[in-house]
C-alpha cells in the first residue's frame, strides 16, 4: 500500500529550506508553473504570460499564504527610476495575471488584493525542489495560513514515492486507471478522520461543469455530457447527498469562489476539472476540493482511448466513493461500472441528444429524438440511448409537441427496451412509471416502478419530483411536499423544482405558501412560463383576479402562444366577467386545433368552460379528456381550479374511470 509520511520539521529544518535552491515548480488547481523555463500551463496547456506577471506570480508562490506588498514587489522588479510608472504597472500585471489564472478580483480563488498594501497567494500549492545531495525529488505542501492568525513555528510536510513516468499507449490506461484508484483509497483511509462520525448523512458533493479546453469549444457537448453522466453515476450511490445537473450547470465559467459555491449549495466537497479530446484520445483532469477552507484534496489525470470514456466516469465515480468510505453493495457497484463497451461515436450522439434534451425547448426535444436515434443506430444495444429517447418522449405532451397516446406508447416501448438491456438504469423504471400513471391509470404499477427507481437511483432529484407529483395526484399531500423537498435539497438552484413546490402547495390549497413559494422561483428565473401561470391560479383562488391575470399574460407571452397558457388566461378573463377577451382566445384555440399545428388539449377548453362558468360544456370537454387519456386526467382529483363542477355526479365518474376515487 503506498503510504505518506507526515514529518513535523524543526527550526534546524527551516534553517536548511532558507539555503535551499527555489522551488523548480509549482502545482496549484489545474495550473503548473515551470519556475526554471518560466512557463505556466493549466492542465498541460500552455498559457501565455508575459515577464512582469510571470515575475509577480513567482514572488506570490515563494511566499503562499502570506502578504506580499507593493513595496516588495518594486524593489524586487522594477528599477528605481522607473518609480513613477509602478503602481500603473503592477496594475496592469495583476490584471494579466488574473486573467491568465481566471481569476477576479471580487471573488478571489488564487490572488487576493489587500487595498493599499499588496497581494496575497490564496491557494494552497505543491512545490517540488532538487535535493543534490541525494538525488531525490522534495514535493512540499503549503496551505494558506490565517491572516489573522500568527505565523506557525512548525510546518508539516507530506513526502511521497516519485511518480512513474506516466503510460502513454492506450492500451495500458486501465491498469494506469486501477493504480490511481487504489492511490485514492489508500488517501481516503489516511484522511478518513477528518469526515465526521456520520458522514454518511453529511456529506455533500457537487461535480462543477468540466471545462472544455478544445480550441475553439467544439466539445462542449462532451465537456457537459460528462458532467452530466458522472452526476448520475454519483446519484446512484446511497448514503450522501449529489447535487443535480441544473443547479451544477449554473456555475459554468463563473468567477464565485469555490467556498462561495459551496455555501450557495450547502455541499462541503467539490469537484471540478477540464476534459480536453484530440483525436480519438480524452484526457480528464479532476480535483477534489474541501468547500470551507479551498483545500485541494487530490488531483488527477486521467488520460483513454474515446472508447473508454463510459468507463472512466464509472472509475471516478467509485474512487469518490471509496474516498468518503462508502461500502457499495454488489447491485449498487453494477450500477457505475460502465463494463458494458460503447463505441464513441454512439457515445458522442448519446451526449448530444442530452445536450439538447437539457434546453427543455420544444425544438431541442425533436433534436434530442434524433440524436439518441442516431446513438441507438449505431449502438442498438445501448440502453442509455433508448432511455434518453423513451425519458424525451415521455415529457413531449407537456410542450404539445405529440399527443399523449403517441407519445406515451413510444416511451414505454424504449423504456421497457432500456431495462432489458441495463436492468440499473432507474431513470427508465422511473420514465416506466410515469407511462403507467398517464396512459394506463396503473397507479399500483407506477407506485412499484418508482420505489424501483428510487431503489437504484436515490439521489435523482427528478424522480422525486415525479414522484411527488404522483403522490400529489393519489391525495397523498404531506408525501407530495416531502419528496419534493427532497428534490430541491438535490436540486437546489433549479427554478423548476421550486416553481413545482409552488404548484404543490397549490395543489394543497396552502395558497399563501404557494404564493410566496412562485414569487422565488420567479426571482431565479423570471422567463419560466409555468411559474408566472401557477402563480396566476394561486392568486385566482385568492380572488386577485387582475394580479392573476398579469401573470398569465407573462405566461403566453414568454411560452410563445402555448395552448394551455392562452386557455390560462381565457379562464381568468372569464372569472374576471370579460367574456368578450375569453370567448375571443376559446376561437383562437379552436382553430389551432383544427390546424394541427398544435395539439390543443380538450382541458383547454374545459378550463376556459369553468371560467365562463359553462358548466355543462365544461363537464364535457372533461369527458373527452378521459377518454383521450390525456395527461390532465390525473388532475381531476386534486386540481382547485375544478372546485365548481366537482360536486356533479358526473364529475365523480370521471374521477372514478381514471381510478382515482375520491
Amino acid at each position: 500500500m503506498l503510504k505518506s509520511l507526515k514529518i513535523t520539521r524543526t527550526a534546524e529544518d527551516e534553517d536548511m529550506d532558507r539555503a535551499a535552491p527555489n522551488p523548480k515548480t509549482a502545482r496549484f488547481g489545474l495550473f503548473e508553473v515551470n519556475f526554471e523555463q518560466r512557463i505556466l500551463t493549466k492542465d498541460g496547456l500552455r498559457i501565455k504570460l508575459q515577464d512582469q506577471p510571470f515575475a509577480v506570480l513567482e514572488m506570490l508562490l515563494n511566499h503562499p499564504g502570506e502578504l506580499v506588498t507593493r513595496e516588495e514587489i518594486r524593489k524586487r522588479l522594477w528599477p528605481a527610476d522607473t518609480f513613477v510608472e509602478f503602481d500603473a504597472s503592477l496594475n496592469t500585471a495583476i490584471k494579466k495575471l488574473r486573467i491568465a489564472l481566471s481569476d477576479a478580483a471580487d471573488n478571489p480563488r488564487f490572488i487576493e488584493t489587500v487595498p493599499r498594501r499588496g497581494y496575497r497567494f490564496l491557494a494552497p500549492i505543491t512545490t517540488q525542489t532538487l535535493v543534490r545531495q541525494t538525488g531525490l525529488a522534495r514535493t512540499q505542501r503549503f496551505l494558506p495560513s490565517d491572516p489573522a492568525s500568527e505565523i506557525e513555528s512548525t510546518r508539516s510536510e507530506v513526502v511521497q514515492f516519485p511518480r512513474t513516468q506516466r503510460l502513454t499507449t492506450w492500451a495500458l490506461a486501465g491498469s494506469l486507471l486501477t493504480a490511481f484508484t487504489l492511490v485514492l483509497i489508500a488517501w481516503a483511509m489516511l484522511h478518513a478522520r477528518r469526515l465526521p462520525r456520520d458522514a454518511e448523512k453529511k456529506f455533500s458533493l457537487v461535480v462543477l461543469p468540466l471545462e472544455d479546453l478544445s480550441p475553439d469549444h467544439s466539445e462542449e457537448y462532451l465537456s457537459e455530457g460528462l458532467t452530466d453522466e458522472l452526476i448520475t453515476d454519483l446519484a446512484k450511490i446511497p448514503g450522501f447527498r449529489i447535487i443535480s445537473r441544473t443547479s451544477t450547470m449554473q456555475y459554468k465559467g463563473t468567477n464565485k469562489s469555490l467556498s462561495q459555491i459551496g455555501r450557495e449549495l450547502n455541499v462541503n466537497t467539490l469537484v471540478e476539472g477540464t476534459i480536453l479530446r484530440s483525436g480519438n484520445r480524452v484526457r480528464v483532469r479532476v480535483q477534489l476540493i474541501q468547500a470551507n477552507t479551498d483545500e485541494h484534496l487530490w488531483a488527477e489525470a486521467y488520460e483513454r482511448d474515446t472508447n473508454d470514456v463510459l468507463a472512466l466516469q464509472s472509475d471516478i465515480a467509485r474512487s469518490i466513493a471509496a474516498q468518503i468510505k462508502l461500502e457499495l453493495t454488489p447491485q449498487q457497484q453494477a450500477g457505475v461500472s460502465g463494463t458494458r463497451p460503447v463505441s464513441f461515436d454512439a457515445y458522442a450522439a448519446y451526449l448530444k441528444g442530452r445536450y439538447e434534451w437539457n434546453k427543455r425547448t420544444a425544438e431541442s426535444l425533436k433534436k434530442s429524438i434524433e440524436y439518441f436515434q442516431e446513438s441507438i443506430e449505431r449502438d442498438p444495444g445501448y440502453g442509455n440511448a433508448h432511455e434518453g429517447l423513451a425519458e424525451t418522449y415521455s415529457v413531449l405532451p407537456d410542450y404539445d409537441v405529440m399527443t399523449p397516446g403517441e407519445a406515451y406508447a413510444k416511451a414505454k416501448a424504449e423504456a421497457l427496451k432500456a431495462t432489458e438491456l441495463d436492468p440499473s438504469l432507474g431513470e427508465a423504471h422511473a420514465t416506466l412509471a410515469v407511462v403507467k400513471q398517464e396512459l394506463d391509470w396503473d397507479w399500483a404499477g407506477a407506485e412499484s416502478e418508482f420505489q424501483i427507481a428510487l431503489k437504484l437511483n436515490p439521489g435523482s432529484a427528478t424522480t422525486h419530483q415525479w414522484y411527488s407529483e404522483y403522490s400529489l395526484r393519489v391525495g397523498r399531500i404531506p408525501e407530495a411536499i416531502d419528496q419534493l423537498r427532497q428534490a430541491l435539497e438535490l436540486d437546489p438552484a433549479s427554478p423548476l423544482m421550486n416553481a413545482e413546490l409552488g404548484s404543490v402547495l397549490y395543489s394543497a390549497r396552502q395558497y399563501d405558501e404557494a404564493i410566496q413559494q412562485l414569487k422565488k422561483a420567479i426571482d431565479m428565473e423570471p422567463s419560466f412560463p409555468y411559474a408566472h401561470s401557477w402563480l396566476g391560479f394561486a392568486y385566482e383562488q385568492k380572488g386577485m383576479r387582475q394580479e392573476a391575470i398579469a401573470e398569465f399574460h407573462k405566461a403566453v407571452a414568454l411560452s410563445g402562444g402555448s395552448p394551455f397558457f392562452r386557455a390560462a388566461l381565457a379562464y381568468g378573463y372569464g372569472l374576471a366577467g370579460n367574456e368578450t377577451e375569453a370567448r375571443k382566445i376559446s376561437g383562437e384555440l379552436t382553430r389551432l386545433s383544427r390546424s394541427q399545428q398544435f395539439y390543443v388539449s380538450p382541458y383547454d377548453f374545459a378550463l376556459v368552460h369553468v371560467g365562463l362558468g359553462e358548466r355543462e360544456q365544461a363537464l364535457n370537454s372533461l369527458e373527452q379528456v378521459v377518454a383521450t387519456h390525456d395527461i390532465a386526467s390525473d388532475l381531476l382529483k386534486i386540481e382547485p381550479s375544478l372546485d365548481p363542477v366537482r360536486s356533479d355526479r358526473r364529475f365523480d365518474l370521471l374521477v372514478r374511470r381514471v381510478g382515482l376515487a375520491h
